[in-house]
């Protein structure tokens, strides 16, 4: 912008024949130059032209010239050659500025984060991964984060005394630290998270425009955001409990619920002491069926034919819940399929004991 102000000012002190020779040789060569730029052959004319003026430009030239050339008063067709002159560089200038301002504009409205107006987040402060493995970092209140390669985080210095909310693009890992006076809020491409004292991840999908929120332990609160002028989110909300998941899809706008990759044992559950046993003899299947939903946090439909058999296995050596079920499934020669958030089970069952 310096040098589109300077060459403004020199452009009006040479329609007012208030040059100096230097300046005045380098516009006329400049003009020279443009005059004939379809031809291959001024190309190094027109660079050396455009040195010449961007070196009068950044010399000085605001300032006002001691001498003034004034041998060229204009009249005749010296005249209609200074208002062709003029009025070129005046539309080229015009031209440059419409087309800055157009860039700017348009840039300006693309957002950063799907349903976070831009101005939002820019005042904050920003962390990156450029790196190929993961980075962590702490916030102020405590809270950890793990950014995967190529993850920004927007966040504010300090947080406000009612709400914690940060902005991001990629993948994350959220360890949130507990704080019931003020949640915590993650606006990511069009979903808004709540917590309260939780971990889970945040990870986005460019194929199929979507994004996906996964809790490892706690629960969240997982809503479709609202407009980029108001981050209200939209009242259709899911409720997270560990192992489960949620997938938002641009296209249709829907929150779809399913379960984590990798179902991991909830800790610490108030009701139970001591660790869990999936040693089994002779134990009806429904009982071993119920003892993993409670342990896992997930539901478990049985077929009714199952219900009849008997099972003896151990699952101790198995600490995923999925391994433990094709362990079943073996013994029995059973399936189970994911639905959504739920798990089902079928297969030919078991005659029933006499």
């Amino acid at each position: 912008m310096k040098h589109l102000q300077g060459f403004l000012k020199l452009l009006d002190r040479y329609q007012k024949s208030a040059v100096t020779p230097d300046e005045k040789r380098a516009m006329d060569t400049w003009y020279g130059s443009i005059d004939h730029a379809g031809q291959q052959e001024n190309t190094l004319a027109e660079e050396e032209a455009g040195k010449a003026m961007w070196s009068v430009i950044s010399n000085g030239m605001s300032e006002e010239p001691e001498q003034v050339d004034r041998r060229h008063i204009l009249s005749g067709s010296g005249r209609f050659y200074f208002n062709k002159f003029y009025f070129r560089l005046a539309a080229a200038c015009f031209l440059f500025v419409a087309g800055f301002m157009l860039y700017r504009s348009a840039f300006r409205d693309v957002e950063i984060i799907s349903g976070v107006r831009n101005e939002v987040i820019e005042k904050m402060l920003r962390v990156n991964n450029p790196e190929s493995v993961q980075k962590q970092f702490t916030l102020s209140d405590g809270s950890r984060i793990t950014l995967e390669p190529g993850a920004v985080l927007y966040y504010p210095a300090h947080f406000a005394s009612n709400e914690r909310s940060v902005f991001l693009k990629g993948n994350v890992f959220f360890e949130i630290a507990h704080d019931r006076s003020r949640p915590f809020y993650v606006h990511a491409d069009n979903i808004v998270t709540r917590v309260l004292g939780t971990s889970f991840t945040v990870r986005e999908d460019p194929k199929t425009k979507s994004i996906e929120v996964a809790v490892m332990t706690g629960v969240v609160e997982v809503q479709q955001a609202g407009d980029s002028d108001n981050l209200q989110p939209k009242k259709n909300k899911v409720v997270l409990t560990q192992n489960k998941k949620v997938t938002f899809f641009e296209q249709d706008e829907k929150l779809i619920t399913g379960l984590v990759d990798e179902p991991q044992m909830i800790r610490n559950r108030p009701e139970k002491s001591g660790e869990e046993r999936f040693d089994y003899a002779e134990m009806p299947f429904p009982a071993i069926i119920s003892i993993l939903e409670d342990a896992y946090g997930v539901k478990i439909n049985i077929d009714e034919r199952l219900r009849n058999c008997i099972i003896t296995a151990d699952l101790s050596q198995e600490n995923t819940l999925f391994a433990q079920l094709e362990i079943l499934c073996e013994s029995i020669d059973a399936r189970y399929e994911i639905s959504k958030d739920t798990i089902v089970m079928s297969g030919k069952g078991c005659e029933p004991r006499k």
